[in-house]
């Protein structure tokens, strides 16, 4: 069920060990995750931080294509973090994790070249995008870069019917964090 704080990866944390499964059925598997890294347009050396990095699928496809980088993951949720921690460990990269909020970043001013957050923002209440957005300004280098994925407007019947689905789950955006 819902944590008084967060929502859990598809709202239940009894689905959260099936959050990749589901990703991929719905058409955000890893080709969707080379053209994010792609767009992120990441240079040598550069830090990289993914906010709400969930399973840490995308970190891990950034640090194969770019394993010069410093890669970390940040996630509220410690369920879906250890499942991270362990396809990190097995794939053997140096991907660093941190459980914290996207509205308090432990981080310094200036720590990173480039910032992304996919899936993430949908589930934060306006309160939660504002502060997450004031220390994503304050962590974010000044030349740095940062990208928001996440869904829009559903225009096409497959994200109305995911829409639909996610209402009658009771999947609704985190009022606290």
């Amino acid at each position: 069920m819902k944590n008084g704080s967060y929502i859990p990866a598809f709202n239940y944390d009894l689905l959260t060990p099936f959050y990749d499964f589901f990703l991929n059925i719905l058409g955000f598997g890893y080709k969707e995750r080379v053209k994010i890294v792609e767009l992120l347009e990441l240079k040598p050396s550069e830090n990289l931080l993914d906010i709400g990095c969930g399973s840490g699928s995308l970190v891990i496809v950034a640090k194969k294509l770019h394993p010069e980088n410093h890669i970390t993951g940040s996630d509220i949720d410690e369920k879906i973090l250890k499942i991270a921690e362990k396809k990190i460990k097995k794939e053997n990269l140096g991907i660093k994790l941190i459980k914290t909020s996207a509205a308090k970043l432990p981080f310094n001013d200036s720590s990173f070249d480039v910032i992304v957050s996919s899936l993430v923002f949908h589930h934060l209440s306006l309160e939660t995008k504002r502060l997450a957005i004031t220390e994503i300004k304050r962590v974010l280098k000044k030349e740095g870069r940062f990208l928001l994925v996440d869904f829009g407007k559903a225009n096409r019947l497959w994200m109305k019917l995911l829409y639909l689905l996610e209402k009658l789950l009771g999947i609704k955006e985190a009022k606290t964090l």
